[in-house]
């Protein structure tokens, strides 16, 4: 079994695992640039209003004060704390033409880690350079020590965001397939996306949330969640949360790379071909989106819980 556990995963996620007994430790991330947007604008405001539920009301006042006082460099406020969750990808579009958004510019490849395919166990830290594991800790630290309001608000944003974006499976993937963005085309007239990474992003979430709104959706997930399930979650950190996307994304079912085994290595290589995906594979894989979106806020609420003390 990889050295992190599948513990926190439902059996589904169990079976769709191609390795149980096998552990690469080590493994270097790169850092390509990639297009990544993680979830959906929706999907990160579920997450955020599932982490929102599950704290007290002193801890959200907290956040109302950090999200009502900050100004963007155009000198525009956010918006509710749930829209702020969607301000990272927000800022990286514009800081790459808009130069008084520039500073934001270093954020670029924050939002995902890319692992060599011959990868079955995340190594701790993942990456030698600044990825999404790694960037929940620094945000998070800068939320809870940083005297600057402003700077603690956009703390705030960029560690919601961190924590939504290392839940998708495929902010987990490679850097020759740009985590799944050059897997095209998927076909089958059932998700109207053009790739893989876009499938994960809105198209899976999409079906799920049919007409119902996204904050009645977020709201009946955090019903769900039992403090059982929120105990097991936090037990661990960052790099356990992406070996738990890593392995969801690897799985046979989930038809993004076929594990093959040569001369006793293992790698996990590009699947050729079309993929004409439906009613099955949303079937197959809706716990699970449910399940990231529930863990990601339930983790989310933790670590807010503790920088806000």
């Amino acid at each position: 079994m990889p050295v992190a556990s599948f513990r926190h995963l439902r059996p589904g996620i169990m079976r769709h695992t191609f390795f149980s007994a096998v552990a690469l430790a080590g493994c270097l991330v790169s850092v390509v640039p990639r297009q990544a947007w993680a979830w959906s604008r929706d999907g990160h405001r579920i997450v955020c209003r599932i982490a929102w539920q599950l704290l007290d009301e002193p801890r959200r006042a907290a956040i109302e004060r950090l999200t009502s006082a900050y100004r963007n460099p155009d000198g525009q406020a956010i918006g509710p704390y749930w829209d702020a969750c969607s301000y990272a990808d927000d800022a990286r579009a514009k800081a790459r033409n808009t130069p008084s958004w520039s500073r934001f510019a270093t954020f670029e490849t924050w939002h995902y880690a890319n692992v060599p395919r011959t990868t079955t166990s995340l190594a701790t830290p993942p990456c030698h350079e600044l990825c999404v594991v790694t960037a929940v800790n620094v945000h998070s630290s800068q939320l809870s020590r940083s005297l600057d309001l402003a700077s603690r608000a956009e703390a705030l944003f960029f560690l919601s965001h961190w924590v939504g974006d290392l839940h998708q499976p495929l902010h987990l993937g490679f850097a020759d397939d740009r985590g799944g963005n050059d897997v095209r085309p998927i076909e089958g007239g059932y998700y109207n996306v053009s790739n893989m990474h876009a499938l994960w992003d809105s198209g899976l979430l999409g079906k799920l949330l049919g007409t119902t709104g996204w904050q009645d959706f977020a709201d009946a997930l955090a019903r769900d969640i039992t403090p059982a399930q929120q105990a097991w979650w936090i037990q661990d950190g960052p790099t356990h949360w992406a070996q738990e996307s890593y392995n969801i994304a690897t799985s046979p079912a989930f038809q993004y790379c076929e594990w093959q085994v040569s001369g006793g290595a293992a790698m996990c290589a590009a699947r050729p071909g079309t993929r004409t995906l439906g009613p099955t594979y949303q079937l197959e894989f809706s716990d699970d989106v449910k399940m990231r979106l529930q863990q990601a806020g339930v983790r989310l609420a933790d670590l807010l819980r503790r920088a806000l003390e």
